[in-house]
């Protein structure tokens, strides 16, 4: 128990040591794995904002599983999500700034035996750790979040 939080400790703080990379970086990732992270982050959010009044605008584009489910399980939530397009033009019209949604990126990574996934909604941080346990995935801990 002792060894696992070293590991969670240690990654929470290598977090903020590299430039960050959206997206998922797991090599070999479970599509279940990642229905049941992706389902626990959109519950997680759906404390902290309302949805039907709640717009989000993802920061990258999410066509990984994990990104894919998460997108899904937000919208089957309420929530209207922008995804990601990258333009080739600047944009200069100012008409749509009223209406820009939250920002929102994860960052879904693993070392070891323990998967991290960073939610980054503005300028906040929700970070949780998984364990895999056979066929499952459980989470290592409670959310936490960083301002």
């Amino acid at each position: 128990m002792c060894k696992r939080n070293l590991i969670l400790f240690l990654l929470f703080i290598l977090s903020g040591c590299a430039t960050t990379q959206y997206g998922n970086h797991v090599q070999n990732d479970s599509s279940a794995h990642n229905n049941v992270m992706a389902s626990d982050a959109a519950y997680q959010l759906l404390q902290h904002y309302p949805p039907a009044s709640t717009r989000f605008e993802m920061q990258h584009a999410a066509e990984d599983s994990f990104g894919v489910a998460f997108v899904e399980y937000l919208r089957s939530g309420g929530y209207a999500v922008q995804e990601y397009q990258l333009s080739k033009f600047a944009a200069t019209d100012t008409t749509e700034t009223d209406n820009k949604g939250i920002a929102l990126a994860y960052i879904l990574d693993d070392s070891s035996d323990i998967y991290r996934l960073s939610l980054t909604v503005d300028e906040q941080q929700l970070t949780r750790a998984y364990t895999p346990d056979q066929d499952k995935i459980l989470p290592a801990g409670h959310w936490l979040r960083m301002e």
